[in-house]
């Protein structure tokens, strides 16, 4: 759990001071553009997949050490 925390805190630190995500940058959005009926042309973007699972990876893993850290007794041993 601490590599997620550690990749987690890494990650929000060069957003702030670089503003660079680095999540976002090794694996981009995906954006698809479609025509309607109409010829009215849409465009969508949607956060990739390996990026929805990194960043509920660090979301879990901080929740655990929270837990574990602060929560109920039975997680402390």
């Amino acid at each position: 759990m601490l590599i997620l925390l550690v990749v987690g805190g890494v990650n929000r630190g060069l957003y702030a001071w670089l503003d660079l995500n680095l999540v976002a940058k090794l694996f981009p959005d995906v954006i698809t553009t479609s025509v309607d009926a109409e010829g009215v042309e849409t465009t969508m973007t949607a956060m990739s997949m390996i990026a929805k699972i990194i960043y509920s990876a660090v979301t879990v893993g901080a929740l655990r050490t929270l837990i574990a850290n602060f929560g109920c007794k039975c997680c402390k041993n």
